[in-house]
């Protein structure tokens, strides 16, 4: 049950949130582009909430792009090492990538309780900064479940590649 409910949220949830923002932002972009050169005004609020519809769009993307393996890396170093210190440094690499992670999620985590504490709003909306904030712990962590995804999805594979072979 928590598998599937796992796949519907990698499968469904995520690439329709990322659709879903990106089509605020645009939208809010053009309304906001037509509002101030054709009306001469603009609001203040959607600038802003399309800037940060843009930070969460960044971070969740992210997150999709390590699952697919589609983020940015050097990769010159790992085929020149060949197959054994290519997976000894990748290994490292995501070592890293889990340390940083939990940097980033630790701090901005922090800096959000005293967001919360001390009411800190948005200039433009009066909304605490503390959900605009939020992006970068909700995108660190989908980023962290991604790599531990990645971990475990060829593990389970051969887990159920042994299983056919025993039951069939």
């Amino acid at each position: 049950m928590h598998i599937r409910l796992l796949l519907f949220f990698t499968e469904r949830v995520i690439p329709f949130f990322i659709a879903t923002t990106y089509l605020y932002f645009c939208s809010i972009i053009l309304i906001e582009v037509i509002r101030r050169y054709v009306f001469g005004d603009a609001s203040p609020w959607g600038e802003m909430t399309a800037r940060y519809a843009f930070v969460y769009l960044t971070y969740v993307a992210a997150s999709e792009a390590i699952r697919h393996g589609k983020h940015i890396r050097i990769d010159v170093l790992p085929k020149k090492l060949g197959r054994p210190w290519a997976t000894i440094l990748r290994i490292y690499n995501e070592f890293l990538l889990i340390l940083l992670a939990g940097f980033v999620i630790f701090f901005s985590l922090k800096i959000m309780k005293i967001q919360i504490n001390f009411d800190i709003v948005m200039p433009a909306a009066d909304v605490n900064m503390a959900f605009a904030q939020a992006a970068l712990p909700l995108g660190w962590t989908l980023i962290l479940l991604r790599l531990i995804q990645n971990w475990i999805q060829p593990v389970v594979a051969k887990i159920e590649t042994k299983d056919g072979d025993l039951n069939g």
